[in-house]
């Protein structure tokens, strides 16, 4: 690499507080940059005893995970320096700091302490997940984003969360290195346009067109729930605990796909849209039946799970072809948290190697396809990399003032 442009990047959209540390390289014809630390803390455990993600408990853990998860990736990534002892400076800045952070209060009194002493890093931009997400978790990432680049003095990058899982899909290891990782340095594949990603986690489900590099369009979506949220309502259903994707796939390894004939709603319309509110509530009468019958076995329930597992992979597949079809794409791309799931992946790349030879396919790393700050510094890279002027504008440097997040963020928007 020549240039390296050193990226700080924040992910607090849902129960996830992650923060990564690269440095890129500046080639646009062979991008690639090295993982200079990439620290996950996860609320899975203490959302698991309410059966889904509570708001205002992933707002209260961001706050109290977030300095903690900085002041590893610093130390990571050797960037903790001394302690800046300019009384009046600290001073002047805890006014605007409390404005910043008035929404968070525990995670200010962390920040006064354990951040403002630390003399300025030497990173070049700091980047946070702007939306989609949970509204109160995306506030505390913003704001501490914001207080960030106002102390550091550093430009400031919105990042669309979904954008991020298009990105990190097209991620390639470049050192096989089997000690614990980071470091790890990748390079960032260039595609043929145009490409169509299926993007699939509990929270959307969106078939979207990439024309050309940052240009997205939804062109498909689900009506109801997404799939990873139906993947954990029959987890629920099943008695099974949260988080359920993960559980249902476990399931369906040992049961009889072709037991349950479950619907594949809207499959034959001529749209590209997704519907799986209907398929959960046909599992979920099937299981009420089998429990006033007494049939509801273990091997009944291994076999409910790979028949529900099967209506939604063969609705996402030939959803997908599709799309391929219509739009005549040159690449394929997988995102979300339920790329994850084997017997999706396995289908969708055999499925469109059949039928588009030619095809680019684009998988994320299995450890990749959860919600991680990685996949926020590798979009904004991309974005940093084709337009650099970004670093350089004094809007991007005042944007801590204004950044506010956006829930139902839109990719393309």
């Amino acid at each position: 690499m020549n240039k390296i442009m050193r990226i700080l990047a924040i992910e607090t959209s849902c129960d996830e507080t992650a923060i990564a540390i690269i440095d890129g390289g500046d080639d646009k014809k062979h991008p690639q940059f090295l993982v200079r630390s990439s620290i996950v803390s996860s609320q899975v455990a203490i959302h698991a005893a309410w059966g889904g993600v509570v708001p205002n408990i992933a707002k209260r853990e961001h706050q109290k995970n977030l300095v903690p998860v900085l002041l590893q990736a610093l130390g990571e990534a050797d960037f903790l320096a001394s302690r800046n002892k300019r009384q009046e400076a600290r001073k002047k800045s805890g006014v605007v700091l409390n404005s910043i952070l008035e929404r968070e209060p525990e995670l200010l009194e962390q920040f006064k302490k354990n951040i403002a002493p630390l003399s300025t890093p030497n990173i070049d931009a700091i980047a946070v997940t702007q939306g989609p997400g949970l509204e109160p978790a995306l506030w505390v990432g913003v704001n501490f984003a914001r207080a960030l680049s106002y102390i550091w003095a550093k430009p400031l990058v919105g990042i669309n969360h979904m954008e991020g899982h298009v990105a990190v899909a097209l991620l390639h290891a470049k050192i096989k290195n089997k000690k614990p990782l980071p470091p790890i340095a990748y390079s960032l594949e260039l595609i043929r346009y145009p490409a169509i990603a299926l993007l699939v986690s509990g929270g959307h489900t969106e078939l979207v067109l990439v024309q050309k590099p940052f240009h997205y369009k939804v062109v498909g979506e689900t009506r109801d729930d997404a799939a990873g949220e139906a993947f954990d309502k029959v987890a629920k259903i099943l008695g099974l605990p949260y988080p359920g994707g993960p559980e249902i796939s476990r399931m369906a390894e040992k049961g009889d796909a072709t037991t349950f004939a479950f619907p594949r709603p809207m499959m034959s319309a001529p749209n590209l849209d997704f519907s799986f509110s209907g398929l959960k509530t046909s599992v979920l009468y099937s299981v009420q039946k089998l429990k006033e019958t007494k049939l509801l076995t273990a091997k009944t329930k291994r076999d409910i799970a790979a028949s529900f597992q099967e209506a939604v992979v063969e609705t996402l597949t030939r959803k997908t072809l599709k799309a391929i079809q219509a739009t005549k794409a040159k690449t394929f791309i997988l995102g979300g948290g339920v790329a994850a799931n084997t017997e999706l992946r396995g289908r969708l790349k055999k499925t469109i190697s059949e039928t588009n030879p030619t095809m680019q396919i684009y998988l994320p790393a299995t450890s990749l396809t959860g919600d991680n700050a990685l996949m926020i510094a590798t979009a904004a890279y991309a974005k940093l990399l084709n337009n650099k002027n970004i670093l350089t504008k004094k809007s991007s440097r005042i944007l801590w003032k204004i950044m506010r997040p956006e829930a139902h963020l839109r990719i393309g928007e």
